[in-house]
């Protein structure tokens, strides 16, 4: 797989060099009539890095909405600068003063519309300074005034047609053939792991079990990029075949049905992960045979494994009389086993009748609720887009303004570093702004070694540029460097190397890195006036929303588990809030480890937050597994008896002493100082010095703060308890008995669901008390 990724690398940094070389011949040696209207070619070299660099995996679909984009915004560029030279005057534009205020109106217009994707607005940006600047350069005192926005939309159209030629030769990039070519490398994976997953059962000793088990979460890591990837190039299908966008509702796309693969996947990792001793005591043979739906499925998806007989599938499942708490983890990863059979209760007409009502009685509580939510999202969207080009105009105001004042002629890189730097939401400011900066400095000194390796070859110095370009094309992908890192390191670069008549290169590449310089602090400037707050505050002020949003998950299990026909809808909401408070705290801890830490705050245990977020990202799963379990039992014909009420009241009395805990720990998360922490420890008289993990010695009874891992352990045995109880009572024929035990197996994964559950969410409370 490693290797796939570098070829893969490799071929779009070639793609993105042959663009460059594109626009580098055709500013260096096309006609004159092309040159004389490309006369500002730094712009084609932005506006190619932009298209190649500013995404991951471009395609021709990519490429080619890319183009439209950029379209988009010349013709929007043009309109307003035509409109500014005939109120204002280009006498006035040519003031120093005057023009970073047209600057800062023009981006808070161009910035405020929602409909704009980021790249209209970056291009749009990089040419609202070089235009203006260019009136300050010349003073306003130009031959032809309206030809200034056809030179600038000719250099961005090169740019954009060089892009698209690069995607098209010598083969076209297509999305549908990288979709292709991820389905058959997730294959690949979901293989590899189920073998490993055979190798975990098969282990001797708990060591052993573990040490596979890594390797197998490694994989998973790697299969949700792989599933990312398709589902990017997926959307991108739309610009590569247009009839795509009216098939997507009514056929279900490859991805979708990778996505439930993985899901599966998830769930029998996580049983085997939960059993408590190995060996699991199966043979080889057993193990084989029980994993021959899954591989059935991951080689052909669309072919199914046979449907076993019923005296056959009675000898296949568990018996109720052999359940115990460890065997649960053993029938949840069997029930994942059938749920890649398609022999369950879900595939029954009982259970789409439940669907359906479902989603009937979904739909109308999504109309008594429209008006409410849009008039919210209405005013929120509208304050999100007020302060991101309220964040814009400030930023290239000011960049423009001290970029003038410096160096009159070189006033374009300020504010074309700051154009390229925007983005609607937050980012890790400080770490993009070192990386654009040394991205920067090290494509300026490559190009000043190549012009004095190259002195007597001026005609040739393009050439070094294409190994340069590949290389920024990797370190794109780097850790250290990034996006960010990569797109400043080519532009400097094709600057000094790919054009000419621009001065000294020694001269222009210090001026440029000073003029970048003040482009950096002044985008930093505008970051910090619109986003004061830390990353490693948002992250505390998020953990508070994961909290809420456990909470809300528990209190629907308690009524699904209450009331049997309720619908599951208001489990699935809960459980998609409850995941995007998960991925917004992954996105802040990742930001919070690369901010500087100040004193007098406390900084974040990014390595606790981490094992946090991997229990409610399981969380997260296991509540789907519950509704999954839910809609089966209510599908199904009543064979046995449960009492669900003793299990509603166990549920209860765990959500009790969760809200409680959840309620202290919210506010003590929210503590930024040591100070004030621990005078929030001593009124609360909580025993536990949560930062230095030892006990104090003002209270000597130990409070409990939540529940502990005895209360899922009890909830484990009772459960087993009254599902024994419950099948002991039923027999009949082989077909009663079949059905009988598919309810035993289907009730044991939901057992062992909310369990693991239980303990997660008890790990979470564990975890942030000691080490907050």
């Amino acid at each position: 797989m490693r290797d796939t990724t570098c070829l893969e690398r490799l071929s779009l940094a070639l793609r993105t060099a042959l663009a460059c070389l594109i626009v580098s011949l055709t500013t260096l040696y096309g006609p004159k009539p092309l040159k004389h209207l490309t006369t500002f070619p730094a712009f084609s070299y932005l506006t190619t890095i932009l298209i190649w660099l500013s995404d991951a995996e471009p395609t021709y679909g990519e490429v080619l909405k890319c183009c439209v984009d950029v379209s988009y915004a010349t013709f929007q560029t043009t309109a307003i600068v035509l409109v500014s030279v005939l109120v204002v005057g280009p006498v006035s534009l040519g003031n120093s003063l005057v023009a970073p205020v047209a600057v800062a109106v023009a981006s808070f217009i161009v910035a405020f519309p929602a409909s704009t994707s980021l790249l209209t607005k970056r291009i749009a940006f990089g040419q609202i300074v070089v235009l203006y600047v260019t009136f300050v350069v010349f003073n306003g005192e130009m031959a032809h005034v309206f030809m200034l926005p056809v030179h600038v939309a000719a250099s961005t159209a090169l740019g954009a047609i060089a892009s698209l030629l690069a995607v098209l030769l010598p083969f076209p990039r297509l999305a549908q053939s990288q979709m292709t070519k991820g389905c058959k490398l997730y294959a690949e994976n979901a293989l590899e792991r189920l073998n490993l997953l055979v190798e975990v059962m098969m282990a001797r000793d708990n060591t052993t079990a573990q040490v596979l088990t890594a390797k197998a979460a490694s994989l998973s890591a790697a299969a949700r990029h792989i599933l990312k990837s398709i589902k990017i190039h997926h959307e991108r299908l739309a610009w590569e075949r247009p009839d795509t966008r009216f098939l997507r509702r009514k056929q279900k796309h490859q991805g979708e049905k990778l996505q439930s693969t993985e899901f599966l996947m998830r769930g029998m990792e996580i049983a085997l992960g939960s059993c408590s001793s190995f060996p699991l005591g199966m043979s080889r043979d057993e193990v084989t045979h029980l994993l021959e739906a899954p591989r059935t499925h991951m080689i052909s998806p669309e072919s199914s494994a046979p449907t076993l007989k019923p005296e056959d599938r009675l000898r296949w499942l568990p018996e109720a009389g052999s359940l115990s708490t460890a065997a649960l983890p053993v029938c949840f990863f069997r029930y994942c086993v059938e749920l890649f059979r398609g022999d369950v209760l879900s595939v029954r007409q009982d259970s789409k009748r439940v669907d359906r009502d479902d989603t009937h009685q979904e739909h109308e509580g999504r109309l008594f609720t429209t008006k409410r939510v849009w008039d919210f999202l209405c005013v929120w969207m509208a304050r999100e887009r007020f302060v991101f080009a309220f964040k814009c105009s400030v930023s290239l105001g000011l960049a423009v303004l001290f970029g003038i004042l410096y160096n009159k002629q070189n006033g374009y890189w300020s504010g074309l570093t700051v154009a390229i730097s925007l983005v609607s939401g937050r980012q890790a400011t400080l770490t993009v702004a070192n990386s654009r900066l040394q991205g920067t400095a090290m494509g300026s000194v490559y190009g000043l070694l190549c012009c004095a390796v190259f002195q007597r070859l001026e005609e040739f110095r393009f050439l070094p540029l294409l190994p340069w370009i590949a290389a920024t094309v990797f370190m794109r992908h780097s850790r250290v460097y990034g996006q960010p890192g990569g797109v400043t390191a080519s532009i400097a670069a094709l600057l000094i190397l790919g054009r000419r008549n621009y001065g000294a290169p020694t001269d222009f590449a210090i001026t440029r890195i000073v003029e970048a310089s003040i482009g950096l602090l002044c985008f930093v400037v505008g970051e910090i006036l619109v986003t004061p707050a830390r990353a490693s505050t948002l992250a505390r002020a998020e953990l508070s929303h994961c909290l809420d949003a456990l909470l809300d998950c528990m209190g629907s299990l308690v009524l699904c588990s209450e009331q049997k026909n309720k619908p599951l809808s208001d489990l699935r909401s809960k459980q998609a809030k409850l995941n995007s408070h998960v991925e917004a705290l992954e996105r802040f801890t990742s930001e919070a480890l690369t901010e500087p830490n100040i004193p007098f705050l406390k900084p974040l245990n990014t390595v606790s937050y981490n094992k946090v977020l991997v229990s409610f990202s399981k969380i997260s799963d296991l509540c789907l597994y519950v509704c999954d379990g839910l809609t089966n039992l209510s599908g199904a014909q009543p064979t046995l008896e449960f009492p669900w009420e003793n299990i509603t009241q166990d549920l209860k009395v765990f959500k009790e002493k969760l809200h409680s805990s959840v309620k202290c720990l919210e506010e003590i998360a929210s503590t930024k100082t040591r100070a004030r922490l621990q005078k929030e420890l001593q009124k609360r008289k909580i025993c536990h010095d949560v930062e230095a993990g030892t006990a104090s010695s003002e209270n000597n009874s130990n409070v409990e703060l939540g529940p502990s891992q005895d209360d899922a352990e009890r909830f484990s045995v009772s459960f087993v308890t009254l599902l024994k109880e419950a099948t002991g009572k039923t027999s009949g024929n082989t077909a009663e008995q079949v059905a009988k035990n598919e309810t035993t197996l289907c009730l044991s994964s939901l057992g062992f669901c909310i369990s693991r559950l239980m303990q997660e969410t008890i790990c979470i409370v564990t975890e942030i008390t000691h080490t907050t």
